[in-house]
């Protein structure tokens, strides 16, 4: 189901401007059309859903290929195809893309593909986003790792279906005026909603644990009693004795819960926690606090390997960081 007209964003039969309008919403692309007599025929509609936009698109009946270089470091997108085929080159593997399987793309990986004939909705949403939705549906934990998508999203299963129906849903409601635009309540609801499907019905390395697949074996209570401590005192000297005093089990028997359950020795998940809190009060700050003070605020007090550690985890300098604060 495509979205009505007045959502229409760009009707164009002109390769150079759809090919700007696409960079802007994504990453930098290249378009071409490879096959004689065919032409862009393009019409993409886009709305909001509170903050979060819903696009539904085509490039017409022509092939086009498609190339991105892939540069932003935040965001996802799922395409969920309603008509037409494709196939596409992403994070090392080749698919179809057909109404009964789409794509989750990262944008800051490169990708290439064709399609023809081919219609979908796109959904973009920041892995900050929906990070934090993991986090506050399974808890803290969950907020400390990025949420990492199999690139392939299979609509035939009976979740692929609900998103897709769910999809249609809203577009539907959209077009009929029956979602207002202007209801900040109805519309968190409803994206909450989509993300939460998205995060509990398609593969990633977050879905068991959200579904409550093997929790209790992945997250044993002597391990749950260090965590809880670990995430009430971050800012406190934890070291490994009182830590697995306070769990009630050796360090060994605790270095292997977490290992089996986070995939973390206890050190790596309190850097962890402590390098979110650092994130957490950059995102907040009004830049008058300076970032070696909030840093060692949390733990931190070796400033390059903190800046080191940093941009490996959420692959920006902390002063990257602040600057969107």
């Amino acid at each position: 189901m495509a979205l009505h007209s007045k959502f229409t964003v760009i009707r164009s039969k002109d390769l150079a401007e759809l090919q700007d309008v696409v960079s802007d919403f994504s990453s930098p692309v290249q378009l071409r059309i490879n096959r004689k007599g065919d032409e862009i025929d393009a019409d993409m509609a886009l709305a909001m859903i509170g903050d979060q936009p819903f696009l539904h698109g085509t490039f017409g009946t022509a092939r086009v290929d498609w190339q991105s270089a892939g540069e932003s470091n935040d965001t996802m997108v799922l395409f969920v195809p309603t008509e037409g085929w494709g196939e596409i080159t992403h994070l090392g593997r080749t698919w179809e893309l057909t109404t009964g399987q789409g794509m989750m793309r990262d944008l800051g990986i490169e990708a290439t593909a064709y399609q023809e004939q081919f219609y979908s909705y796109v959904l973009p949403f920041s892995k900050t986003r929906i990070r934090e939705h993991a986090k506050s549906l399974g808890g803290d934990h969950l907020g400390l790792f990025p949420v990492e998508f199999d690139p392939v999203a299979d609509f035939t299963t009976p979740g692929g279906q609900l998103i897709a129906q769910y999809m249609d849903f809203l577009a539907n409601s959209l077009n009929h005026g029956l979602m207002d635009q202007n209801n900040t309540l109805v519309n968190s609801q409803a994206r909450d909603l989509l993300l939460t499907q998205i995060l509990t019905q398609l593969k990633s390395n977050v879905q068991d644990l959200l579904t409550g697949q093997g929790v209790s074996r992945v997250v044993p209570r002597y391990v749950k009693r260090a965590q809880e401590y670990i995430h009430a005192n971050p800012s406190e000297t934890l070291d490994m004795v009182s830590l697995s005093e306070t769990a009630g089990c050796s360090y060994r028997t605790l270095q292997r819960g977490f290992v089996d359950a986070f995939g973390l020795t206890p050190r790596q998940y309190i850097r962890k926690v402590r390098l979110q809190l650092v994130r957490n009060d950059l995102m907040s700050s009004d830049g008058t606090v300076p970032i070696a003070t909030i840093a060692r605020r949390w733990g931190f007090a070796h400033m390059g390997r903190f800046a080191q550690e940093y941009a490996q985890e959420f692959g920006e300098r902390p002063t990257e960081t602040a600057r969107q604060g």
